[in-house]
């Protein structure tokens, strides 16, 4: 049996949505993020629109640059992105 592209899965654009309005909510621009993790601005634009696959270390740079370990509500859209109960 074959799994559909990962890209469409609505986990995953859930995910992605909830990343994207972090960024916006902490006033953080792609470019400020893109430069954080080291990548390109059209990197991020690509993501947000689910035009390009998050990467898992680029997703654990992301959590990092979006104050995770400060942030309660990123730490529940991660742990529930990765199954982890609460």
């Amino acid at each position: 049996m074959s799994k559909g592209k990962t890209i469409f899965d609505q986990k995953y654009r859930a995910l992605i949505d909830e990343l994207a309005v972090e960024r916006k909510r902490l006033s953080i621009s792609q470019q400020e993020l893109a430069e954080t993790i080291g990548v390109k601005q059209p990197d991020i634009s690509k993501i947000e629109k689910f035009e390009r696959r998050l990467d898992v270390l680029e997703f654990a740079l992301i959590l990092k640059a979006l104050r995770v370990k400060d942030n309660t509500k990123l730490q529940r859209i991660a742990k529930s992105f990765l199954g982890i109960p609460e």
